[in-house]
């Protein structure tokens, strides 16, 4: 899910700085006051870091660079006009190391920019088995012969957010963690009302995209042929349709009207940063969250695995490095850091998550177990253009909710589709 999604980002100001370090192709010079042969200084290196956006924890990780690292300055460049990849590729300025989440992957992929990690996890002797196998084997989806173009730096993690005050206000009890999709639904339509001329709506359950991702069902078939027709995509559909027909629960905009106080529940990716952000400028909305509603056809499954990732490019002339940067940014130092900055370590290791959120104020007495209690559900086989088989989801939901039958919005979705993906073909 991108989702990676809308949090709050921080842009550091970087200064290039050297020191002392380790490096596998360090000099080798004389102390000539001891007489004796020690290690040189490493030649700084600055890693270019190329991102959709600025993510969340770029601070922190520029930071424990620069402490462990003194001699390696990460250098953050944002994609906008100019600077996409295929621009970056043909000037020869490519980027060192790529941030990424793990849907995300076909554009990088079809320009044969990702160096594929298994041999330098070899020579360094990384440990791979460390990290979330269900982020692994989402990565390694994207290799057709076992490459691995990624390693993960933090999960991502969706829970149903709720307004205390709301729930209050109509005598209506708080949500559950365990809750399915059914109950949240039920719920929803006890907080939905118009109150003193103001819209309240019950529940805003994301998009289809999301909606779909804890069932596990590839948009494109093997054969490459659109999968809109597969069961799963009508018990998607046919769970927003119970939701947004619920009389004055129209959809919302992702997180924005939860934050407006109009919304008692919101599913959505972590966005504890923007909770923070307005906890800082005295905004203390009464909120907290419970575990995802769950389909009862897959119990126990939240939203589809998402890891934030580092890649390394093919044509970066400074991969030890780069891989040094990475291997660090998975040690368990890191990921405590992390941790207690609100994001999902990437270990398997479980202590992190006893220091989660511990530097958020906003998060005090919340219900954090919430987002530890279901597991991620696993990411379907991505197609380099699922992106066009998304889009044409996204039309049949509008079609459903305008009365038009589920098996008709989706069976006209596919044959468009089909339609889209046969001309990409051509």
């Amino acid at each position: 899910m991108r989702c990676f999604w809308p949090m709050a980002a921080l842009m550091a100001v970087l200064v290039a700085a050297s020191g002392c370090g380790k490096a596998a192709d360090a000099p080798k010079g004389a102390d000539t006051a001891g007489g004796k042969e020690k290690q040189a200084a490493p030649e700084p290196v600055t890693l270019t870091l190329y991102m959709q956006n600025a993510f969340p924890i770029q601070d922190l990780i520029v930071e424990a660079v620069r402490k462990k690292y003194p001699h390696i300055t990460l250098q953050p460049l944002l994609r906008q006009k100019g600077q996409l990849p295929e621009d970056l590729v043909a000037a020869g300025t490519f980027p060192d190391l790529l941030y990424n989440s793990t849907p995300w992957y076909a554009e990088y992929i079809n320009l044969n920019v990702l160096q594929d990690l298994n041999e330098l996890v070899k020579k360094n002797g990384f440990d791979v088995t460390k990290l979330d196998p269900l982020a692994i084997d989402a990565i390694k989806m994207w290799g057709d012969k076992g490459e691995l173009y990624a390693l993960p730096i933090y999960r991502n993690f969706a829970v149903l957010y709720y307004n205390k005050d709301l729930f209050d206000k109509f005598g209506v009890p708080y949500p559950k963690d365990g809750m399915t999709w059914k109950q949240a639904a039920e719920l929803a339509a006890k907080v939905t009302r118009t109150d003193g001329g103001v819209n309240y709506k019950g529940l805003d359950a994301s998009d289809s995209y999301s909606a779909v991702s804890q069932l596990t069902t590839p948009f494109v078939k093997a054969d490459g042929k659109a999968n809109l027709e597969a069961e799963r995509f009508g018990l998607a559909l046919d769970n927003l349709r119970t939701i947004y027909t619920i009389p004055g629960n129209s959809r919302g905009n992702n997180m924005t009207d939860f934050y407006k106080g109009t919304v008692a529940m919101s599913a959505f990716w972590n966005v504890l940063g923007n909770f923070e952000d307005n906890f800082k400028k005295g905004i203390n909305q009464n909120w907290d969250m419970v575990t995802m509603p769950t389909y009862e056809q897959v119990p126990g499954k939240s939203f589809q695995v998402d890891s934030h990732n580092l890649s390394i490019s093919s044509l970066s002339k400074h991969k030890e490095a780069a891989f040094q940067v990475i291997a660090y940014l998975t040690s368990k130092e890191v990921q405590m850091d992390i941790s207690r900055s609100g994001y999902v370590s990437s270990l398997v290791d479980t202590e992190p998550q006893k220091v989660f959120g511990a530097n958020l104020q906003s998060l005090k007495g919340k219900n954090i177990e919430a987002i530890f209690k279901l597991q991620s559900a696993p990411l379907y086989k991505v197609h380099r253009y699922d992106s066009i088989v998304r889009a044409e989801l996204a039309k049949a939901l509008n079609e459903v909710l305008g009365g038009k039958d589920i098996n008709s919005a989706l069976r006209d979705a596919n044959d468009r589709a089909d339609k889209l993906l046969e001309q990409q073909k051509k």
